[in-house]
């Protein structure tokens, strides 16, 4: 739907509204959505296995906050992020040397 499309129905509804009025509601709306875009944050889970390292991620994920365990006691225990992320990839894996690229 476009802005004017979005005017038109609003103008069918309300009557004629000045061209200033409707565009500071549609910029209005547009900072409100963007707010909440960056703002959204989602909490996944996912079993743990056992011998398992490293678990893929959905393609919807853009930014890991934090990662946290729950251990035996039913608490979670959270897992701090790592600064330098090329560091684990590169030093913290199960392949030999000659494999890393």
């Amino acid at each position: 739907m476009t802005s004017n499309e979005i005017i038109q129905q609003i103008e069918h509804i309300f009557g004629r509204q000045p061209q200033g009025y409707m565009i500071h509601l549609i910029n209005e709306a547009l900072k409100d959505m963007a707010s909440k875009k960056q703002e959204y944050t989602a909490s996944y889970t996912t079993a743990l296995e056992q011998y398992k390292r490293w678990y893929t991620l959905s393609d919807q994920v853009i930014d890991i906050i934090k990662v946290e365990i729950k251990d035996t006691n039913d608490r979670y225990i959270m897992i701090p992020k790592l600064t330098n992320s090329h560091k684990l990839l590169r030093e913290d894996t199960d392949s030999g040397a000659d494999t890393l690229t």
